[in-house]
C-alpha cells in the first residue's frame, strides 16, 4: 500500500470529480483552529444550564415518526430533559400534527404516561382531577366547575402549544412557539441531499432507549466520527472504508460523514482479492458472487451496486432509480443539530437521538431506532444496522406489519453487535475526561464535526459570531 496523502483543507473526498453530483460534493472547509475544547463543558452544571436555556429550549429536535400517528387521536410522548411533550394527530396530513407540553394546567399532572397511545373521545383527560382537553389543545371540560370561583378559570386554560414540523416522515419539535428558523431552514442542505429517499416506506425494526453514564455530548461525539472504527468495529474493515471518509460541515450546526462501503479499501495491502465478507453481502442481497469474478477487490463496489439495485426492483422500490450508485451502497451519515445522527442507506436507516438528563450533566438519554424497507418474499433478510457484524442481518421475510415496542436493554447483547461495542466505551470516556490529568480533547480533522456542533452551541449562547469562517 502506497503512502496516503492528506490535505487538511481538502480532506478525503469519497467521490472525486463530482461522481455523485452536487449532493455528494465536498463542502467548503471551515477552519475551527487547533485549540482543545474545555473539558468542563462535558460535565459542568453551569454549562448544562446554558445549553438548556439557549439550545434545547430553542432548537428543533427529533421527536418521533409519522407512521406512529396514523389516525386522528394517535399520540406519542417526547421527553426532553426535565420536560415532556405530546405530539398528536389532530387532523389528517402532516399539517394536522400538533404538539404540546405534557402538563395539565390545573395542578401540573402529566397528561399521558406512555410512549405511544390513542386518545379516547378525541380528547386528553387528566387522570388526577378529570379535566379534559381537545386535540387542538383547548379546554373541553373542567370537572365540577361550579366549585371554582369564576376568576380562577375564566381564561379556560388549555394545553400549552409548541412548534412541530415534519420532514420525510420524521417529526421534529421545538419548544419555542416562535422559532428563529423554520424546520427546513434548520435542516439546511439535508432535505435537498436526501430528496430522492422515501423514508415513509421504512418501518421500525427495533426501538431501544436507555440512560447511560455519560454527558449527551460525550455520547454524540462517538457517532459523528469514524476514526474509532478500526479499533472498535474491526469486523467492518473487510467491507467498509475507515480512513478515507468524507466529512462535511454545513449551516446551523448540520454536518455529514460519508462512509464508502462494498470494496477492499486502502486499509489492505492486498486490494485485488475479494474477501468472504464482501461475497456474503452479495449473497444476502440475492446476488451470486460468481457473476462478479471478473472484478478485483478494489472494484467490487460495482457488484454491490448492481446487486442492491436488483434487490430494490425485486421488492418494488422504484425510488432506487433516482439514487446515484454511491447512494445505493454507501452510508451517508447526517447529524442535524443539536444531537441526532441519521445513517442513511438505500434500504435502511438508523436514527440515533441524544438528549440531556433532567438533573445530572454526567448522564444522558439515548434512543436508537432502526428502520428497514419491508421485503416482498419470505426468504430475504433485512439489514439490522445495530449489528453490522457477525449478526448483521435480521429476520427473513420481514414485512414490518407490527411496530415493536420501545425497550430498555438489560444486557449488552440486546443493543446489537455493533452498538454494544460503542456502549461499552462511552462511559469510560466520560470517566477519563474528568481525570485531573486530562487537559482536553485533541481533535483530528476526521473529528471536525465535533468542533462544528460545539461552535454552534457557542454561537447560540453568545460566545461566537453568528457565522463561522471559511
Amino acid at each position: 500500500m502506497g503512502k496516503i496523502q492528506f490535505d487538511f483543507k481538502q480532506g478525503f473526498q469519497a467521490y472525486p470529480g463530482g461522481r455523485s453530483g452536487p449532493s455528494g460534493d465536498k463542502a467548503p472547509y471551515v477552519d475551527y483552529g487547533t485549540g482543545r475544547p474545555d473539558k468542563s463543558r462535558y460535565y459542568s452544571k453551569e454549562e448544562a444550564d446554558l445549553e438548556w436555556k439557549h439550545v434545547w429550549m430553542k432548537s428543533w429536535a427529533f421527536a418521533g415518526l409519522t407512521q406512529d400517528l396514523a389516525d386522528v387521536g394517535d399520540y406519542l410522548r417526547y421527553n426532553l430533559g426535565k420536560e415532556s411533550f405530546i405530539v398528536v394527530r389532530a387532523q389528517p396530513g402532516d399539517d394536522g400534527l400538533r404538539a404540546y407540553y405534557n402538563v395539565c394546567p390545573h395542578r401540573g399532572n402529566r397528561l399521558v404516561h406512555n410512549d405511544f397511545g390513542h386518545t379516547g373521545n378525541a380528547c386528553f383527560t387528566c387522570d388526577f382531577h378529570g379535566w379534559k382537553y381537545n386535540l387542538d389543545g383547548s379546554n373541553k371540560e373542567i370537572r365540577d366547575e361550579l366549585i371554582f370561583r369564576p376568576e380562577v378559570v375564566c381564561d379556560r386554560p388549555g394545553m400549552t402549544a409548541v412548534s412541530v414540523g415534519v420532514w420525510n416522515s420524521l417529526i421534529f419539535v421545538n419548544p419555542d412557539p416562535n422559532p428563529r428558523l423554520t424546520l427546513l431552514e434548520h435542516l439546511d442542505v439535508m432535505p435537498g441531499h436526501l430528496k430522492d429517499y422515501d423514508f415513509g416506506r421504512l418501518r421500525v425494526l427495533r426501538d431501544l432507549e436507555f440512560c447511560w453514564d455519560a454527558n449527551w455530548k460525550t455520547a454524540l461525539d462517538a457517532f459523528i466520527e469514524f476514526y474509532h472504527a478500526d479499533d472498535v468495529h474491526p469486523e467492518a474493515i473487510p467491507v467498509s472504508e475507515m480512513l478515507e471518509c468524507q466529512y462535511d460541515l454545513y449551516g446551523h450546526g448540520l454536518s455529514r460523514m460519508i462512509i464508502p462501503i462494498g470494496y477492499v479499501t486502502s486499509r489492505h495491502e492486498d486490494r485485488d482479492t475479494v474477501n468472504e465478507a464482501l461475497k456474503m453481502f452479495i449473497t444476502v442481497y440475492g446476488g451470486n458472487p460468481e457473476d462478479y469474478q471478473h472484478l478485483k477487490g478494489y472494484e467490487y463496489k460495482q457488484a454491490m451496486t448492481d446487486t442492491k439495485r436488483k434487490w430494490g426492483k425485486k421488492h418494488g422500490y422504484d425510488f432506487f432509480d433516482k439514487l446515484s450508485d454511491d447512494q445505493v451502497v454507501d452510508d451517508w451519515n447526517y447529524s442535524p443539530f443539536p444531537a441526532m445522527t441519521i445513517n442513511v442507506f438505500a434500504d435502511s436507516v438508523l436514527l440515533q437521538i441524544f438528549r440531556p438528563h433532567a438533573t445530572d450533566p454526567r448522564k444522558s438519554w439515548y434512543n436508537a431506532i432502526t428502520l428497514c424497507l419491508p421485503v416482498s418474499d419470505d426468504t430475504t433478510q433485512v439489514l439490522d444496522l445495530n449489528s453490522f457484524g457477525p449478526e448483521a442481518f435480521g429476520p427473513a421475510g420481514w414485512k414490518g406489519e407490527q411496530r415493536p415496542a420501545r425497550y430498555i436493554p438489560k444486557e449488552l447483547s440486546e443493543f446489537g453487535y455493533l452498538l454494544a461495542q460503542d456502549v461499552r466505551r462511552i462511559p469510560e470516556v466520560q470517566k477519563g475526561l474528568e481525570s485531573e490529568c486530562f487537559k482536553g480533547t485533541r481533535l483530528s480533522e476526521s473529528e471536525i464535526r465535533i468542533r462544528h456542533y460545539l461552535a454552534e452551541i457557542d454561537r447560540l449562547i453568545g460566545r461566537l459570531p453568528s457565522e463561522p469562517s471559511t
